[in-house]
């Protein structure tokens, strides 16, 4: 009897934990996965030379979209703040794939609207790659099954969440492939030789943002680790850029 009250106060705290660990943002519905506060190492000694040094960073508690905001979800903002949707790629829009041909601009409009804002570059990273230092969301090597990627000569982006077995330590999906993702960040090749330890945020001006996570065009695997670092002019958009909303 007492080991049966024992499993069941376990698996109360167990649901309890998954419970409080994501929400669903009341404005546009995405899930959003809360990361807790804590160090994690951001940066690659092995990778380009903007992703170095390999540096320790704490970040406060916050929370990231579980799947990169899809058609559906920016056609609505688009409806509700008569904004114009962007250029349809060649595939034509569909509603559970990630919206593309987004600039900057129009990325942290809407998650205004929604009552969040775009993950700063250090967020990004943490939710790709947890705290153990992965080299990919899913581990140390690279596995082309398990993202949407050049590879597999794909004719456009995937639906959102399609790679399950590609999720992060955090069950944030897609944060290698599909599209990549602007950060909040403006991009310096040089920022973490003397960024801050805590919740850094990016230089205070620049040309570029940052844009992480590789795409479904990439054909090379370096770009699709957790730690890869690319850069964009905020007021262009490519159907192979998009973002995630955070909070």
């Amino acid at each position: 009897m007492n080991r049966i009250l024992v499993v069941i106060a376990v698996l109360a705290v167990l649901c309890s934990n998954a419970y409080a660990a994501s929400r669903i943002n009341p404005k546009d519905g995405s899930v959003m996965i809360t990361i807790a506060a804590g160090k994690f190492i951001m940066g690659s000694n092995v990778g380009f030379a903007y992703e170095k040094p390999v540096h320790a960073v704490y970040l406060d508690t916050y929370q990231i979209g579980k799947y990169e905001v899809t058609v559906a979800q920016y056609r609505k903002f688009c409806k509700a703040t008569g904004k114009k949707m962007p250029k349809a790629p060649e595939w034509g829009w569909k509603d559970n794939h990630p919206i593309v041909n987004v600039t900057w601009d129009d990325a942290a409009a809407y998650c205004k609207w929604a009552g969040g804002r775009l993950p700063t570059e250090a967020e990004w990273e943490k939710a790709a790659r947890g705290t153990d230092g992965r080299t990919y969301p899913w581990g140390n090597k690279w596995d082309k099954n398990k993202c949407a990627n050049g590879y597999l000569s794909l004719a456009s982006t995937a639906s959102v969440g399609s790679c399950p077995a590609g999720a992060s330590p955090y069950g944030c999906m897609d944060m290698a492939g599909n599209v990549s993702e602007w950060c909040a960040d403006w991009f310096d090749a040089n920022y973490y030789k003397a960024s801050p330890s805590r919740n850094p945020k990016g230089p205070s001006r620049g040309g570029y943002r940052v844009l992480r996570g590789g795409s479904w065009l990439s054909y090379v695997d370096d770009y699709y680790r957790s730690a890869s670092r690319t850069s964009l002019g905020p007021h262009s958009g490519l159907d192979n850029s998009g973002f995630r909303l955070a909070r």
